[in-house]
């Protein structure tokens, strides 16, 4: 079996998967914004309707614990079919529409759900960096016929590639922040750009010497 071959090939189903990043990264554009702030039994109006979270499901309950426990009381989900069914998402909040009463552990919390989405342009800058990673990654999977890069060079390529989107969108950014996922993904290219003008660099030097 030719195994750079079947690296290679790999490597192209990642570098499409970043370029396609409009298309994976979709759920960067549907958010749902929970938002909680601790509240007394006397400021519930005869409006709202008290939940319990003990009876939520659990896709409802997740978001609220997350909001509560956040410490600035806010969690956002990204993915409009992860959005839970038992709240309303919009951009206006009116009583059990976007606007809820949660009684947990003891103390109530005011919730609200909101939905909103930017600019397609705006999530298209976001992701410019995975497209570029991309297109790099697509190129280092070729360079190996040409003796630029080996088989361990585009496997240390290929991996952050599958890395962004564990830490993206997809999973609702479980470990940095948006901003702090477009901040590494910029990092990566210009990490790889480097690398290969300096692989590049030194095959030109080697031909030279041969010379």
């Amino acid at each position: 079996m030719n195994y750079r071959l079947v690296h290679s090939i790999f490597a192209l189903i990642v570098a499409a998967s970043l370029i396609g990043a409009p298309i994976t990264m979709l759920d960067w554009s549907q958010e749902a914004d929970f938002t909680t702030e601790p509240i007394e039994e006397s400021d519930i109006n005869e409006n709202s309707r008290v939940l319990q979270y003990d009876n939520l499901s659990n896709s409802a309950q997740d978001p609220v614990r997350r909001a509560i426990e956040s410490p600035d009381g806010h969690y956002t989900i990204y993915g409009q079919e992860d959005f839970p069914d038992r709240f309303f998402y919009s951009d206006t909040i009116n009583p059990g529409k976007g606007q809820y009463v949660i009684a947990y552990e003891g103390q109530y919390y005011r919730l609200f759900t909101m939905s909103g989405g930017g600019f397609f342009f705006v999530y298209l800058f976001y992701q410019l960096p995975f497209i570029i990673y991309g297109v790099l990654l697509a190129g280092v999977a070729f360079l190996p016929s040409k003796g630029l890069t080996g088989p361990r060079t585009e496997a240390l390529i290929t991996v952050p590639g599958i890395a962004f989107h564990l830490l993206g969108p997809e999973f609702d950014f479980p470990l940095l922040a948006p901003i702090q996922f477009v901040k590494l993904g910029v990092l990566a290219v210009i990490v790889v750009l480097i690398g290969l003008l300096w692989a590049y660099l030194r095959e030109r030097n080697g031909e030279q010497c041969m010379r």
